[in-house]
C-alpha cells in the first residue's frame, strides 16, 4: 500500500469538431486542455476513508469496516471476482439506475445531495470498492480534489476527475506503479499503467453518464489531441498549438441529457 501522499492531474478537454458526432458516426476531433484536476491522496490509519470537493461544497467521509461489510454482489463487486457481470460481447455492462440507487443507499450518501454532487460521491465510492476489492481489507485513505474546470460546462470536468480518482486508487492498491521515484517530483505513468487508469476512468464516465463515448477520458488520461469515429480513437501526432477562447455563460448543462436528446432525434 502507499505509505505517502500522492499528488495527481488531469486535463480537461474541448471538442475541436463534431460536438455530437459520436452518435451520427461522424468524425469528432478533441484536444486536451491547460485547464486541470487535481486530487491530493494521503494514507490514513484512521479506519476512515474520506473525500473533499471544495469547488462544489462537499465532504464525505465513510467507516471502512462498514465499507467491508457491505454486501456488493448485486454490482459484481467480489475480493476475488470484479465486474464479473460480462456482456456477451466481453465488455463490461454499466450499473443499472436500479443498482446505482441501491449503492447510495448502502454507502450511506447524503439524500439531499443530487446532480454533480450526488454523481461524484456515487463514482467515488463505486471506483474506491471495484478497485480496492483486491485488498484483504479495504484501505484508509483521505483524498483532496479541486479543479480549474468549471462543471458542467462541456469541458470533461467529470473525466478528469475519474482520471483523477482512477490513477490515485490504482496506485495506492498496487494495481500501477508509482511514477515517483526517489528525488522525482513530476513523471507519469508507462503506457500499460495509463491503459488501466484509462478503462478505470471509464467505468467511472459510465456511473456518471451512463453512456459515455470514451472520448473525455482518453484524452484526459493521455493528454494531446485525439481523431474519434464509430469507437475508433487515434491520436494526432501533428496538431499545432492552438489559443481557445473559452467563456463561461455560467449555464449549466448535461452532456448525458443533451447527447440522449440528439440520439432520440437521429
Amino acid at each position: 500500500m502507499l505509505s505517502e501522499a500522492l499528488l495527481v492531474s488531469a486535463p480537461g478537454k474541448v471538442i475541436l469538431h463534431g460536438e455530437h458526432a459520436v452518435v451520427h458516426g461522424k468524425v469528432a476531433l478533441a484536444a486536451a486542455l491547460n485547464l486541470r484536476t487535481f486530487l491530493l491522496l494521503r494514507p490514513q490509519s484512521n479506519g476512515k476513508v474520506s473525500v473533499n470537493l471544495p469547488n462544489i461544497g462537499i465532504k464525505q467521509v465513510w467507516d471502512v469496516g462498514m465499507l467491508q461489510r457491505l454486501d456488493t454482489s448485486f454490482l459484481g463487486l467480489s475480493p476475488t471476482c470484479l465486474f464479473a457481470r460480462v456482456t456477451e460481447q466481453g465488455d463490461v455492462s454499466v450499473p443499472t439506475l436500479e443498482q446505482l440507487e441501491k449503492l447510495k443507499k448502502m454507502g450511506d450518501l447524503p439524500r439531499d445531495r443530487a446532480g454533480n454532487e450526488g454523481m461524484a460521491l456515487l463514482a467515488f465510492l463505486y471506483l474506491y470498492l471495484a478497485i480496492c476489492r483486491k485488498q484483504r481489507t479495504l484501505p484508509s485513505l483521505d483524498m483532496v480534489v479541486w479543479s480549474e474546470l468549471p462543471p458542467g460546462a462541456g469541458l470533461g470536468s467529470s473525466a478528469a476527475y475519474s482520471v483523477c480518482l482512477a490513477a490515485a486508487l490504482l496506485t495506492a492498491c498496487e494495481e500501477v506503479s508509482n511514477p515517483l521515484k526517489d528525488g522525482v517530483s513530476v513523471s507519469r505513468w508507462p503506457e500499460e499503467d495509463l491503459k488501466s487508469i484509462n478503462k478505470w476512468a471509464f467505468e467511472g464516465e459510465r456511473v456518471i453518464h451512463g453512456n459515455p463515448s470514451g472520448v473525455d477520458n482518453a484524452v484526459s488520461t493521455w493528454g494531446g489531441a485525439l481523431r474519434f469515429q464509430q469507437g475508433t480513437m487515434s491520436s494526432l501526432k501533428s496538431l499545432p498549438s492552438l489559443q481557445i477562447l473559452l467563456t463561461n455563460t455560467k449555464v449549466p448543462r448535461s452532456t448525458k441529457a443533451l447527447v440522449a436528446a440528439v440520439r432520440s432525434r437521429l
